[in-house]
């Protein structure tokens, strides 16, 4: 079960993803939110005691989970390109390949200030 993510907050930060409706549908997302969750946390396993500590923002790390949900949601067939007739459209490579993958931005942003050592 999600922690930081639900089903219907995905939905709302889907702005332009047109992701179809019903129980078939959602039932994937949650899924696919899960497994971003749970690789999430075999990542950056101090995620947790960070947002008990205060700090990190669990509004921060659902971002992050709804991002890489929603670069699958927006995709889920990683098509990279795509011509009709005389129309052609190339996709951002990173969104269109369809993966469910945490990207180095968003693992340096929720891995914290490097210390010096």
């Amino acid at each position: 079960m999600s922690v930081y993510v639900t089903v219907t907050g995905l939905r709302e930060a889907a702005f332009g993803i047109d992701i179809p409706q019903g129980d078939v549908v959602d039932a994937a997302l949650q899924r696919l939110i899960d497994k971003a969750e749970t690789r999430l946390l075999a990542a950056i396993p101090s995620i947790p005691a960070r947002i008990a500590a205060g700090t990190l923002s669990v509004d921060l790390v659902a971002g992050v989970v709804e991002d890489m949900v929603l670069r699958v949601a927006s995709n889920p067939r990683g098509v990279r390109s795509l011509s009709i007739d005389d129309y052609t459209e190339t996709l951002d490579r990173a969104v269109s390949s369809g993966a469910l993958y945490l990207s180095p931005e968003e693992l340096a942003l929720l891995a914290g200030p490097m210390r010096a050592g």
